[in-house]
């Protein structure tokens, strides 16, 4: 099994928060799909690539889950791997820690498939992207890494 690899690094900004200085939910689900990007870049699924090949990404499953607010000016992590890969899928999962404290405050599991341009039908994956994906497989157990068993 792989490391889950570091996807994104940042900060709660002043124009990423509500009234009580907790990071809205919108700003969770950016932060996750920029993580996603660079996780994909991990086995060659580019922007540039998806492009010139006429696909997207599509995803066609999220499921987020709150744990603790993050609140304006502190600073957080991503955590990204890959849970599993089929032919058409690849399933993954994010995980965004406190940096200060190393909690663990959100977290979310993805299925994402290539989609045709043209048709708009998923398509099968490069076996090179599939084989790069199931070489970062990791363990995955969120609610075991929040105490919440």
């Amino acid at each position: 099994m792989a490391d889950w690899m570091e996807t994104y690094r940042g900060a709660v900004l002043g124009g990423e928060y509500d009234a009580e200085s907790h990071m809205n939910t919108a700003i969770y689900v950016s932060r996750f799909d920029q993580a996603t990007w660079f996780l994909l870049s991990s086995v060659g699924i580019t922007p540039a690539l998806m492009r010139q090949r006429g696909r997207r990404i599509a995803m066609v499953r999220q499921a987020a889950q709150y744990l603790r607010e993050l609140r304006g000016g502190q600073l957080l992590t991503v955590e990204s791997g890959f849970v599993a890969v089929g032919r058409k899928h690849l399933r993954f999962q994010h995980r965004m820690f406190d940096v200060e404290s190393r909690a663990l405050v959100a977290s979310s599991d993805c299925t994402a498939v290539q989609a045709s341009l043209k048709t708009g039908r998923s398509v099968v994956m490069p076996a090179g992207q599939r084989q790069a994906a199931e070489g970062l497989l990791v363990t995955a157990n969120v609610a075991g890494a929040t105490g919440l068993d």
